[in-house]
């Protein structure tokens, strides 16, 4: 039953009277049956749809007869006699609704039988996508998949090479053994250059096709080219770069890559559908490389990190632990990388029984290639204190062993070098360039240990010694400028000043342990959330 038959058989469930529907098409003679309440209905009207004067003939038959709009054309509509005029007009108005409703129907399942294939395809480069991380592994398949649905016999598929500054063919179909040179972007008359600029579809067929790329077209067969972007942000999915061309360079959005398709020899050109539908699937493509690259970066970001971790953890090892100066010293130290390595380090030294050696460094910068500088210091430092009596000496065996390292990487460190001696009551040092490295009493008071050179690495000046008195109860405190310099959300400075005041109130009761845990926690406090700026190293060392 039709859609308008089933009206029909309502109307007549409705009102008792059955009624009849019949279309005259312009240019045709014979009337068409829309639709009946019942068969036999239709079989005593359609004399009257085929009559010269349809209203005379209807009362004859006794019928109402009502001329109708029926959507795209008119008809009669022949109703039994009744007291519903307002129903027959409601059915009248009804009509034509219901017939636009059914041939949009019509024309939808028509239009998806139509695109199964290509629906199909949408479907299958879904799947062919979702399996895999590397649109290079399944480019060929895509080329096979779009030109068969198309009706292309060669195909290449164009990746974006910035470097090059061209398009660089990843996959072909149908061009044997002929080979596909890149195509460089300041060649404006081929057709992948001009869908690239445009991020969009490109057309062309006859000598214009020969001429946009005369491999894929053969002998001026239709050509299609499309840029492949994504649909969020169109063709600058990756940012913008100047591509060469004859008016100089100019900033565009950039493509992934172009598909270009053609070989229907002899055949039409590629129709808006066609060219619809390259669209389509290279957004798929565009989207699939650009979550492709995305997961690239995530995994690599993740190997950055644990490889961060890995080296955090290789340069705390290469540093010494407190315990080394033990019996007769005691020491606590940390380092704390503003990344996940840097270029602060700290030496301690059991040189005898009544000598222990604190050293203390500070790379400039921090990073990967600080720590790489820290660790050819600490190496060297860890030989030179041991084979040098005198600290003066021991820094300048330092300076000549880094010497090339640091003019090549125009790189300089802070360092000072102190040695306690309890026989001699002596605390004999050199300082190139560190500025914070302090003598404390046990009442509070402090001394500081002065540089008497600049860092290692700004010149090759000799580095003088300086000796102090040291007494029982004394101690050594090194920090290096991370710790003063480090800033709270207002962009405060921790200061010196402030350090030195929680170690004044540190009387010589506190162990190296406590007074080191004093100084972090004061910076925790000040700093909170915020990231550190620069390393962060504090050494305490006292002999009991």
């Amino acid at each position: 039953m039709t859609e308008v038959a089933a009206l029909l058989a309502a109307f007549l469930g409705a009102t008792g009277r059955e009624a009849a529907i019949w279309e005259r098409r312009e240019g045709t003679v014979t009337p068409t049956l829309l639709g009946s309440s019942s068969p036999s209905f239709a079989a005593r009207t359609e004399a009257g749809a085929v009559a010269w004067d349809v209203a005379t003939w209807a009362r004859t038959q006794a019928l109402h007869a009502q001329l109708v709009t029926t959507g795209d054309s008119v008809g009669w509509m022949f109703v039994e006699p009744g007291h519903a005029a307002d129903a027959d007009r409601l059915l009248g108005a009804l009509l034509p609704i219901v017939r636009r409703l059914t041939r949009e129907r019509d024309g939808a399942t028509k239009e998806l039988v139509e695109r199964y294939e290509e629906i199909n395809l949408l479907y299958a480069i879904g799947e062919l996508l979702g399996s895999t991380t590397s649109v290079e592994e399944i480019a060929e398949t895509l080329l096979i998949e779009l030109a068969a649905t198309v009706g292309a016999k060669r195909a290449v598929f164009l990746q974006t090479n910035r470097s090059l500054g061209a398009l660089v063919p990843i996959a072909t179909l149908g061009l044997r053994d002929v080979v596909y040179d890149a195509v460089a972007l300041d060649h404006p008359e081929h057709i992948a250059v001009r869908a690239f600029r445009a991020g969009s579809a490109c057309t062309e067929d006859g000598l214009a096709a020969a001429l946009g790329d005369p491999i894929v077209s053969g002998r001026g067969a239709p050509l299609l080219a499309v840029a492949i972007t994504r649909p969020s942000s169109g063709a600058g999915i990756t940012g913008t770069f100047a591509v060469p061309s004859r008016r100089g360079g100019e900033a565009i959005a950039v493509p992934l890559g172009v598909l270009v398709l053609g070989g229907r020899d002899e055949g039409p050109p590629f129709t808006a559908g066609d060219r619809k539908l390259a669209v389509t699937v290279s957004t798929q493509i565009g989207t699939a490389m650009h979550n492709a690259s995305l997961v690239r970066a995530a995994v690599e970001r993740q190997q950055m990190v644990r490889e961060m971790q890995l080296a955090n953890e290789l340069q705390l090892k290469l540093l010494p632990n407190p315990r080394v100066v033990q019996p007769e010293a005691r020491a606590a130290a940390r380092v704390v990388p503003a990344e996940s390595v840097g270029g602060d380090f700290f030496l301690l030294a059991r040189l005898d029984r009544d000598r222990t050696g604190v050293l203390i460094g500070d790379v400039s910068g921090h990073g990967y290639q600080s720590a790489l500088v820290m660790a050819l210091a600490l190496s060297a430092a860890g030989i030179h204190v041991q084979a040098a009596f005198d600290p003066s000496i021991a820094l300048e065996a330092v300076q000549r062993s880094l010497r090339d390292e640091l003019d090549s990487t125009e790189m300089s460190i802070s360092m000072c070098y102190a040695v306690i001696d309890d026989r001699a009551g002596e605390l004999r040092y050199a300082n190139a360039g560190h500025p914070h490295a302090f003598a404390l009493t046990g009442d509070g008071q402090f001394t500081r240990l002065s540089a008497v050179a600049p860092p290692l690495g700004w010149c090759e000046d000799t580095i003088e010694e300086s000796v102090m008195s040291w007494k029982p109860g004394h101690r050594l405190v090194f920090f290096t400028d991370g710790v003063v310099d480090a800033r709270n959300a207002a962009g405060d400075r921790l200061t010196e000043e402030a350090v030195m005041a929680t170690l004044a109130r540190m009387s010589s009761g506190e162990t190296p342990d406590e007074i080191l845990g004093a100084v972090f926690a004061q910076l925790d406090d000040h700093v909170g959330r915020t990231p550190l700026r620069d390393d962060c190293t504090v050494v305490v060392v006292d002999r009991p």
